[in-house]
């Protein structure tokens, strides 16, 4: 995982699932970064909305709303890959600054 420059996740089950946490969570501790975590499907947009409205009720938040600023949801392939191009410029531009 380490040395991935994009997560891509299609609809799937549970397997899938444990997959996307485990991405999502190393994202989320800075333990990868610089790498787009991209869910492609509405079952995903449902989920992350799931997540957001039942783990911040306020004064017993279980995240943060940042945590659920880490993926990216999408509708389409199309979508994915442009993300997936525009992460990519952004390194390169950010290796030619140094």
């Amino acid at each position: 995982m380490i040395m991935s420059d994009a997560f891509v996740v299609v609809p799937g089950g549970i397997g899938t699932l444990l997959e996307l946490s485990l991405a999502w969570q190393l994202l989320q501790v800075s333990k990868l970064y610089n790498a787009p975590l991209i869910l492609v499907g509405k079952m995903w947009a449902d989920l992350v909305e799931w997540g957001r409205c039942s783990m911040l009720h306020k004064g017993n938040e279980l995240a943060s709303e940042i945590d659920f600023k880490i993926p990216h949801c999408v509708n389409t392939m199309d979508e994915c890959i442009a993300l997936i191009r525009e992460n990519r410029a952004a390194w390169l531009a950010a290796q030619k600054v140094k």
